[in-house]
């Protein structure tokens, strides 16, 4: 029994220095095929070393990738090499840092719970990220009322304007800016009757856009005063081609 127990020991000790000397083969001819060594990390090198089993086995990291290559060895032993996703939290914040900035990109004037729900993250994380993008001057905002609004930076440095497009963002008050510039001036009853809105709700929006300059009251005779543009808000809804 005693004699079994060390030619076994023997052969597998024979069986991992062969591992070894094929591996060290393999890697000379640079025969060993290793997939995706792509790596886009910060790391001072995606190759490392380290032990496997009986033999030395090599790991390539990389972004975004799980995949894992076989290559049979001649003791039967298989080299292990593939690829490691490196999940890096900074990473994943810059991922998400682009996503709130096209989302802006693409909606001038967005108000914040609509951002979280085009964007998908927690409220804590895209509340950390506006309010770095403010601060390093890439965004800025405006509120309205109980909203905040957001623009690129670059979108335009006239506030009024920010806030013109930023209140269009309500189909309310875009229907009613439409209907204005359609037909010159309307009345508030007619707007409700278009618009198939509430007189009230008309009103309040109404008397929202000519406190902020947008519309203005036509002085007429008669109980019904019609709303109109003003020269200012006609020029801006050509100048940022709203149609």
């Amino acid at each position: 029994m005693r004699r079994v127990i060390v030619i076994v020991s023997l052969v597998l000790a024979m069986t991992g220095f062969m591992a070894v000397l094929t591996i060290e083969h393999h890697l000379g001819q640079g025969s060993v095929a290793v997939q995706d060594l792509s790596f886009s990390g910060s790391l001072s090198s995606p190759v490392e070393t380290f032990g496997l089993g009986m033999g030395i086995g090599t790991i390539a990291l990389s972004h975004g990738s799980s995949a894992v290559s076989y290559v049979p060895l001649y003791s039967g032993v298989p080299l292990i090499i593939g690829t490691v996703s490196v999940d890096k939290r900074s990473d994943k914040n810059l991922s998400l840092r682009d996503r709130i900035v096209a989302e802006i990109s693409e909606n001038p004037g967005i108000h914040l719970r609509e951002l979280l729900r085009n964007v998908g993250c927690a409220m804590g994380a895209l509340q950390y990220h506006l309010k770095n993008l403010e601060q390093t001057g890439v965004i800025t905002s405006i509120r309205n009322g109980n909203s905040k609004h957001f623009f690129l930076s670059d979108f335009s440095s006239d506030s009024q304007i920010l806030r013109l497009v930023a209140l269009m963002r309500n189909p309310t008050v875009r229907a009613i800016i439409s209907k204005c510039r359609a037909n010159g001036r309307v009345t508030q009853a007619d707007l409700s009757r278009q618009l198939s809105i509430d007189k009230s709700l008309v009103a309040y929006y109404a008397s929202a856009l000519v406190e902020s300059g947008f519309l203005k009251v036509v002085p007429v005779f008669g109980r019904e005063r019609p709303l109109t543009l003003t020269e200012y808000t006609s020029s801006v809804l050509c100048e940022l081609g709203v149609a």
